[in-house]
C-alpha cells in the first residue's frame, strides 16, 4: 500500500493506518538538508483486522516532506533501540501562514513528535511482506 496526505481529512486516514505501529529510536531519521523526516515502522493492518482477517504488520516507512523544525517530548533518545508505540498523527495549523503547520506523532506514554511544516505533504508506504502476529495491540495497560 502507498497513500499520500495532503490536508487534514487526508492525515485522519493515515492516522488510522499508523496506529499501534511500533518502531525503534534508530528507525527515526531526520534529512535536514532535504526537509524529510522518516520514520521506519512496523505498522498494525487494522484494515485487515477491521475486515475479520488474521491480525498481521507490516515494515512500512512514513515520510513527512517539508519539515523546518522537529521536537521530542518524553522519548528515550539514548537508547537507540528503545521503542515507540504510534497512537495518532495530528495537525494544527498555523493561523498566520497557512498552509504551513504543526505536525505532531502522539506516542503512547505520553511521548510526542511535533515537526514544524510548511504544508501537509505525508507518505504512507508498505515496503515489505505482511507476516502474522497473535496479538491485538491493547491500551488498556498504556497508563504509567
Amino acid at each position: 500500500m502507498k497513500i499520500m496526505a495532503a490536508s487534514e481529512d487526508d492525515l485522519l486516514v493515515l492516522s488510522a493506518l499508523v496506529q499501534d505501529g511500533v518502531a525503534r529510536m534508530q528507525d527515526l531519521y531526520r534529512e535536514a538538508s532535504s526537509r524529510r523526516f522518516t520514520i521506519g515502522l512496523n505498522r498494525f493492518r487494522w484494515e485487515l483486522v477491521n475486515v475479520g482477517e488474521q491480525p498481521s504488520r507490516v515494515r512500512a516507512g512514513l515520510m513527512i516532506e517539508g519539515v523546518e523544525a522537529v521536537r521530542t517530548q518524553n522519548l528515550n533518545r539514548e537508547n537507540p533501540d528503545a521503542v515507540i508505540d504510534i497512537l495518532s498523527l495530528d495537525f494544527i495549523p498555523d493561523k498566520k501562514n497557512p498552509p504551513a503547520g504543526c505536525l505532531r506523532v502522539l506516542l503512547a506514554g505520553g511521548g510526542m513528535i511535533e515537526m514544524d511544516v510548511e504544508c501537509i505533504d505525508v507518505t504512507l508506504a508498505d515496503v515489505s511482506q505482511s507476516w502474522k502476529t497473535r496479538h491485538l495491540p491493547d491500551h488498556e495497560h498504556d497508563e504509567g
